[in-house]
């Protein structure tokens, strides 16, 4: 890719405050790391995945 262009992020919708990232590429992925949406997104800081928050989810407590 040449320099200066922008990579694409994956933008992912959730429906729960907490979510999971591993990376997604099996053994070439990064350490699964567990995030909370406290507003309407949360970005991965291994890989910049993107979690959107849907309208209208729910915080599933356990």
């Amino acid at each position: 890719m040449p320099d200066g262009t922008p990579t694409t992020t994956e933008i992912i919708h959730v429906k729960t405050r907490a979510v999971s990232c591993d990376g997604g590429v099996g053994s070439l992925g990064h350490p699964k790391v567990f995030l909370k949406i406290t507003g309407t997104q949360v970005t991965c800081p291994y890989c910049s995945k993107l979690f959107i928050l849907e309208p209208g989810a729910t915080d599933h407590s356990h």
